[in-house]
């Protein structure tokens, strides 16, 4: 599921793209539901299969649910982060998996297990695409030391 939010920050409207990826349906409208309650706007919908294929620079975060998906959910994560290095990554993990390092290992921003309260999921969602804003300032300021042209 592909959801894109806009956000304002620092009285600048921009937009902001949050992918969310599951086979559970009621877990992806309650997300939706939960970002709306902050004030993002959904504008789109994929599934796994086609999420896949849309990963691009257009996402600031994704939010993978992995259950049932195994090391193919983990190979997806892979290939979006090797699109857009920039990407922020929140793994939404099922409640027996016990190993965490793995999900690190591959830049993955912070990992919540089932059941999760979807405020924290939304509190981890902010400071993943906080943390994504401050990363995208730093290096707008060394391209602008560097005297290369700024990205935006």
């Amino acid at each position: 599921m592909v959801n894109v939010f806009r956000v304002n920050w620092e009285n600048k409207d921009f937009m902001v793209g949050i992918l969310i990826i599951g086979d559970q349906e009621k877990v992806r409208k309650s997300l939706v539901i939960a970002f709306k309650k902050q004030g993002y706007e959904v504008c789109d919908e994929l599934d796994w299969e086609s999420a896949k294929q849309v990963y691009s620079d257009k996402y600031d975060l994704v939010i993978a649910d992995l259950e049932g998906k195994g090391q193919i959910g983990v190979e997806v994560l892979k290939a979006i982060k090797l699109s857009n290095r920039n990407v922020e990554i929140v793994a939404i993990l099922p409640p027996n998996l016990i190993g965490t390092g793995e999900m690190y290992s591959h830049e993955v921003y912070d990992c919540v297990h089932k059941p999760f309260l979807l405020t924290d999921l939304v509190n981890i969602g902010k400071k993943a695409l906080e943390k994504k804003k401050l990363a995208d300032k730093v290096r707008n300021l060394e391209q602008i030391m560097s005297g290369n042209k700024v990205v935006s």
